[in-house]
């Protein structure tokens, strides 16, 4: 998944700074819209070693040891990607219905969300009269 830095929470964006993109969304998977505690020292048992792994957790404990943190469920940026996602695997000719299967959506929203991007394209033309 191809998530831009810029496009996530604050939070978010820290956290992958900190152990990388990858593990950031693993833990945003995992644990997104709710507070985790992240202790100084950590267990070999810890929720945060069964989501991230030994090295990504103990970066995280380096810097926010002690602290508790909101996970953000990063909605918006995942949209973005997904939809992103729908629009170039529609012009590789994948069906509607493969697309709604694949992203749990309905057909309808997959036809919205093609839609939408196509609205946005035909705002960056420019006229040529």
């Amino acid at each position: 998944m191809d998530v831009d830095i810029d496009q996530l929470p604050q939070t978010a964006a820290e956290i992958s700074e900190i152990v990388g993109i990858d593990a950031a969304l693993r833990l945003v998977d995992a644990w997104g819209g709710v507070r985790i505690y992240v202790p100084r020292q950590i267990p070999d048992d810890h929720l945060l070693i069964s989501t991230l792994g030994r090295e990504e957790a103990e970066l995280l404990a380096e810097h926010y040891g002690g602290e508790t943190i909101l996970i953000p469920r990063c909605l918006a940026a995942l949209r973005a990607v997904r939809n992103a996602c729908i629009c170039r695997e529609r012009s590789e000719g994948h069906g509607i219905a493969v697309l709604a299967l694949r992203y749990r959506l309905t057909e309808r929203q997959v036809y919205a969300v093609l839609a939408a991007s196509d609205a946005v394209a035909d705002d960056r033309q420019q006229s040529l009269f």
